[in-house]
Protein backbone atom coordinates (compact mmCIF):
# COMPACT_ATOMS: atom_id res chain seq x y z
CA UNK A 1 0.00 0.00 0.00
CA UNK A 2 1.15 3.47 -1.28
CA UNK A 3 -0.08 6.83 0.44
CA UNK A 4 0.41 10.11 -1.92
CA UNK A 5 0.37 13.38 -0.21
CA UNK A 6 -0.57 15.84 -3.44
CA UNK A 7 -0.45 19.74 -3.31
CA UNK A 8 -4.08 20.22 -5.08
CA UNK A 9 -3.58 23.75 -5.20
CA UNK A 10 -0.95 26.45 -4.41
CA UNK A 11 -1.64 29.98 -2.79
CA UNK A 12 0.03 33.15 -2.63
CA UNK A 13 -2.02 34.55 0.42
CA UNK A 14 -1.53 38.41 0.67
CA UNK A 15 -1.34 38.65 4.65
CA UNK A 16 -0.86 34.47 4.95
CA UNK A 17 2.14 34.80 7.28
CA UNK A 18 -0.06 34.56 9.97
CA UNK A 19 -2.01 31.62 8.94
CA UNK A 20 0.84 29.58 7.39
CA UNK A 21 4.48 31.23 8.74
CA UNK A 22 5.76 32.18 4.74
CA UNK A 23 6.12 34.85 3.37
CA UNK A 24 6.48 38.35 5.15
CA UNK A 25 4.34 41.44 6.08
CA UNK A 26 4.23 42.71 2.43
CA UNK A 27 5.09 39.35 0.33
CA UNK A 28 2.45 37.06 -0.06
CA UNK A 29 2.86 33.48 1.54
CA UNK A 30 2.88 30.33 -0.11
CA UNK A 31 0.55 27.84 0.67
CA UNK A 32 -0.69 24.24 -0.27
CA UNK A 33 -4.07 22.41 0.00
CA UNK A 34 -2.42 19.36 0.88
CA UNK A 35 -4.88 16.00 0.35
CA UNK A 36 -3.86 12.46 0.81
CA UNK A 37 -4.64 9.78 -1.78
CA UNK A 38 -4.13 5.87 -0.21
CA UNK A 39 -4.26 2.71 -2.19
CA UNK A 40 -6.44 0.21 -0.25
CA UNK A 41 -7.77 -2.79 -1.14
CA UNK A 42 -11.20 -0.98 -2.26
CA UNK A 43 -9.84 1.30 -4.94
CA UNK A 44 -7.85 4.81 -3.96
CA UNK A 45 -8.90 6.52 -0.89
CA UNK A 46 -8.85 10.76 -1.25
CA UNK A 47 -8.79 13.16 1.54
CA UNK A 48 -10.07 16.20 0.14
CA UNK A 49 -9.94 17.59 -2.74
CA UNK A 50 -8.60 20.46 -3.30
CA UNK A 51 -9.71 22.95 -6.30
CA UNK A 52 -11.19 21.19 -9.38
CA UNK A 53 -11.41 21.35 -13.21
CA UNK A 54 -13.90 23.21 -13.66
CA UNK A 55 -12.48 25.88 -10.44
CA UNK A 56 -9.48 26.39 -13.33
CA UNK A 57 -10.89 25.74 -16.79
CA UNK A 58 -14.20 27.67 -16.09
CA UNK A 59 -15.00 29.28 -12.82
CA UNK A 60 -17.96 30.90 -11.39
CA UNK A 61 -17.67 34.26 -10.41
CA UNK A 62 -17.84 33.66 -6.53
CA UNK A 63 -14.73 30.92 -7.56
CA UNK A 64 -12.67 33.14 -9.79
CA UNK A 65 -12.90 36.13 -6.73
CA UNK A 66 -11.63 33.80 -3.86
CA UNK A 67 -8.88 32.44 -6.06
CA UNK A 68 -7.58 35.62 -6.96
CA UNK A 69 -7.76 36.83 -3.55
CA UNK A 70 -5.79 33.64 -2.48
CA UNK A 71 -3.45 33.99 -5.38
CA UNK A 72 -4.41 30.60 -6.95
CA UNK A 73 -2.85 29.63 -9.87
CA UNK A 74 -5.70 28.08 -12.14
CA UNK A 75 -2.84 25.26 -12.71
CA UNK A 76 -4.90 21.99 -14.25
CA UNK A 77 -2.07 19.66 -13.28
CA UNK A 78 -2.12 20.62 -9.41
CA UNK A 79 -6.31 19.11 -9.51
CA UNK A 80 -5.73 16.04 -7.56
CA UNK A 81 -7.68 14.03 -10.95
CA UNK A 82 -4.48 15.09 -13.02
CA UNK A 83 -2.39 13.97 -10.20
CA UNK A 84 -4.03 10.71 -9.83
CA UNK A 85 -3.75 10.27 -13.92
CA UNK A 86 0.10 10.55 -13.47
CA UNK A 87 -0.27 7.60 -11.09
CA UNK A 88 -1.43 5.49 -13.94
CA UNK A 89 -5.06 5.65 -12.36
CA UNK A 90 -8.16 6.89 -13.67
CA UNK A 91 -10.63 8.72 -12.14
CA UNK A 92 -13.12 6.00 -11.83
CA UNK A 93 -10.00 4.17 -9.54
CA UNK A 94 -10.84 6.74 -6.49
CA UNK A 95 -13.63 4.67 -4.59
CA UNK A 96 -13.82 7.03 -1.76
CA UNK A 97 -13.68 10.47 -0.90
CA UNK A 98 -13.42 11.82 2.70
CA UNK A 99 -14.19 15.12 3.37
CA UNK A 100 -12.48 17.40 6.52
CA UNK A 101 -15.36 20.33 4.97
CA UNK A 102 -17.08 22.00 2.25
CA UNK A 103 -15.12 24.48 1.55
CA UNK A 104 -14.63 25.19 -1.86
CA UNK A 105 -10.69 24.80 -1.79
CA UNK A 106 -11.74 21.16 -0.27
CA UNK A 107 -13.94 20.42 -2.41
CA UNK A 108 -13.85 22.01 -5.68
CA UNK A 109 -12.85 18.67 -7.33
CA UNK A 110 -15.59 16.37 -6.35
CA UNK A 111 -17.22 16.78 -9.91
CA UNK A 112 -13.73 14.95 -11.27
CA UNK A 113 -14.81 12.10 -9.32
CA UNK A 114 -18.59 11.42 -9.81
CA UNK A 115 -18.32 7.59 -9.21
CA UNK A 116 -16.81 8.19 -6.05
CA UNK A 117 -18.59 7.42 -2.83
CA UNK A 118 -18.01 10.68 -0.53
CA UNK A 119 -17.77 10.41 3.08
CA UNK A 120 -18.43 13.31 4.91
CA UNK A 121 -20.30 14.25 8.69
CA UNK A 122 -23.44 14.56 9.45
CA UNK A 123 -23.40 18.13 10.33
CA UNK A 124 -21.39 19.09 7.46
CA UNK A 125 -23.56 17.65 5.14
CA UNK A 126 -26.61 19.44 6.82
CA UNK A 127 -24.79 22.72 6.16
CA UNK A 128 -24.15 22.00 2.75
CA UNK A 129 -27.76 21.17 2.15
CA UNK A 130 -29.25 23.38 4.48
CA UNK A 131 -27.04 26.38 4.83
CA UNK A 132 -27.94 28.32 8.05
CA UNK A 133 -26.36 31.59 6.68
CA UNK A 134 -23.87 33.76 4.84
CA UNK A 135 -20.80 31.36 5.80
CA UNK A 136 -22.53 28.54 4.54
CA UNK A 137 -24.42 29.97 1.75
CA UNK A 138 -21.59 31.29 0.03
CA UNK A 139 -18.34 29.59 0.47
CA UNK A 140 -20.39 25.92 0.34
CA UNK A 141 -20.87 25.94 -4.16
CA UNK A 142 -23.26 24.33 -5.76
CA UNK A 143 -21.45 23.40 -8.22
CA UNK A 144 -19.39 21.40 -6.57
CA UNK A 145 -22.12 18.82 -5.24
CA UNK A 146 -24.70 19.23 -8.69
CA UNK A 147 -23.42 16.48 -10.15
CA UNK A 148 -25.16 14.55 -7.11
CA UNK A 149 -22.72 12.70 -5.22
CA UNK A 150 -22.67 9.27 -3.94
CA UNK A 151 -23.26 10.54 -0.36
CA UNK A 152 -22.36 8.10 2.42
CA UNK A 153 -23.47 10.45 5.69
CA UNK A 154 -21.45 9.80 9.13
CA UNK A 155 -22.58 10.12 12.32
CA UNK A 156 -21.62 9.33 16.01
CA UNK A 157 -22.61 6.42 17.14
CA UNK A 158 -20.49 6.23 20.81
CA UNK A 159 -17.23 5.59 19.58
CA UNK A 160 -13.68 6.99 20.67
CA UNK A 161 -10.32 7.70 18.83
CA UNK A 162 -7.85 8.42 21.34
CA UNK A 163 -10.22 10.18 23.43
CA UNK A 164 -11.91 12.21 20.71
CA UNK A 165 -15.57 11.07 19.92
CA UNK A 166 -15.56 9.24 16.50
CA UNK A 167 -17.87 8.46 13.62
CA UNK A 168 -17.32 4.29 13.19
CA UNK A 169 -14.39 3.08 11.46
CA UNK A 170 -14.79 1.97 7.75
CA UNK A 171 -12.69 -1.01 6.86
CA UNK A 172 -10.80 -0.93 3.58
CA UNK A 173 -8.89 -3.70 4.37
CA UNK A 174 -5.54 -2.43 3.99
CA UNK A 175 -6.65 1.36 5.37
CA UNK A 176 -9.43 2.28 7.67
CA UNK A 177 -10.62 5.70 8.60
CA UNK A 178 -12.84 7.42 11.03
CA UNK A 179 -14.15 10.96 11.29
CA UNK A 180 -12.89 13.21 14.23
CA UNK A 181 -15.56 16.09 14.34
CA UNK A 182 -13.35 19.43 15.04
CA UNK A 183 -16.05 21.74 14.72
CA UNK A 184 -15.48 25.71 14.60
CA UNK A 185 -13.86 26.42 11.30
CA UNK A 186 -17.57 24.85 9.87
CA UNK A 187 -20.59 23.88 11.57
CA UNK A 188 -19.23 19.80 10.98
CA UNK A 189 -15.49 19.92 10.51
CA UNK A 190 -14.01 17.65 11.09
CA UNK A 191 -10.51 15.81 10.86
CA UNK A 192 -9.85 12.56 9.11
CA UNK A 193 -7.80 9.69 10.84
CA UNK A 194 -6.21 6.71 9.09
CA UNK A 195 -4.77 3.65 10.03
CA UNK A 196 -2.12 2.90 8.11
CA UNK A 197 0.08 -0.30 8.46
CA UNK A 198 3.17 2.18 10.32
CA UNK A 199 0.19 4.07 12.60
CA UNK A 200 -2.09 6.58 12.09
CA UNK A 201 -2.41 9.55 10.21
CA UNK A 202 -4.53 12.19 11.61
CA UNK A 203 -5.89 15.13 8.86
CA UNK A 204 -7.23 18.10 10.77
CA UNK A 205 -8.05 20.07 7.75
CA UNK A 206 -8.35 23.71 9.21
CA UNK A 207 -8.57 23.05 12.26
CA UNK A 208 -4.98 24.85 12.49
CA UNK A 209 -2.88 25.90 9.96
CA UNK A 210 0.67 26.67 11.53
CA UNK A 211 2.39 23.45 12.56
CA UNK A 212 3.89 25.53 15.46
CA UNK A 213 0.30 25.27 17.00
CA UNK A 214 0.38 22.20 17.88
CA UNK A 215 3.76 21.51 18.50
CA UNK A 216 3.53 19.33 21.87
CA UNK A 217 6.43 20.64 24.14
CA UNK A 218 6.91 24.41 23.17
CA UNK A 219 3.77 26.14 20.77
CA UNK A 220 4.37 28.87 19.03
CA UNK A 221 2.43 31.46 16.92
CA UNK A 222 3.87 32.44 12.91
CA UNK A 223 5.28 35.70 12.40
CA UNK A 224 2.86 39.07 13.22
CA UNK A 225 0.18 36.60 14.47
CA UNK A 226 -0.36 39.03 17.20
CA UNK A 227 0.06 42.08 14.35
CA UNK A 228 -2.66 40.79 11.91
CA UNK A 229 -5.10 38.20 13.85
CA UNK A 230 -7.59 41.23 14.02
CA UNK A 231 -7.62 41.76 10.27
CA UNK A 232 -8.13 37.41 9.85
CA UNK A 233 -10.92 37.61 12.69
CA UNK A 234 -13.10 39.80 10.29
CA UNK A 235 -13.93 36.47 9.04
CA UNK A 236 -16.02 34.37 11.18
CA UNK A 237 -14.45 31.08 9.77
CA UNK A 238 -10.96 32.13 11.20
CA UNK A 239 -11.92 32.82 14.44
CA UNK A 240 -11.91 29.50 15.32
CA UNK A 241 -8.95 28.04 13.90
CA UNK A 242 -6.72 26.97 16.58
CA UNK A 243 -9.46 25.94 19.14
CA UNK A 244 -9.13 22.38 19.31
CA UNK A 245 -5.20 22.96 19.10
CA UNK A 246 -4.73 22.43 23.07
CA UNK A 247 -6.43 18.83 22.80
CA UNK A 248 -4.34 18.60 19.86
CA UNK A 249 -0.94 19.32 21.11
CA UNK A 250 -1.91 16.67 24.09
CA UNK A 251 -2.92 13.82 21.63
CA UNK A 252 1.14 14.06 20.30
CA UNK A 253 2.19 14.45 23.82
CA UNK A 254 0.22 11.31 24.84
CA UNK A 255 0.19 9.17 21.86
CA UNK A 256 3.26 10.99 19.44
CA UNK A 257 4.84 7.82 18.74
CA UNK A 258 1.43 6.50 17.13
CA UNK A 259 -0.33 9.41 15.47
CA UNK A 260 0.90 12.24 12.94
CA UNK A 261 -0.61 15.07 12.39
CA UNK A 262 -1.34 17.27 9.39
CA UNK A 263 -3.38 20.16 8.62
CA UNK A 264 -4.18 21.47 4.75
CA UNK A 265 -2.70 24.78 3.89
CA UNK A 266 0.49 24.34 6.00
CA UNK A 267 3.77 23.77 3.67
CA UNK A 268 6.18 23.09 5.83
CA UNK A 269 4.03 19.82 6.78
CA UNK A 270 3.37 18.68 3.06
CA UNK A 271 7.42 18.91 2.33
CA UNK A 272 7.82 16.34 5.57
CA UNK A 273 5.06 14.42 4.84
CA UNK A 274 5.76 14.42 1.04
Amino acid sequence: MRVHHLNCGTLNLPLGVALVGTGGLFTPARGVIHCVLVETDDGLLLVDTGFGTRDCISPTPFIRLMMAMGGHAHDLEETAVRQVERLGYGPEDVRHIVLTHFHYDHAGGLPDFPQAKVHIFKDEHEAVTRPQDMYERYPYRAEHWSHGPDWVVHALQGDRWFGFDCTPSVDLGSAKFCIVPLPGHTRGHSGVALRLPDGWLFHCGDAYTFHGDVDPDKPFHPPHYHLIKPLINLNKAFRQIGKHSPRLRALLREHGDEVQLTCSHDPHEFEKFR
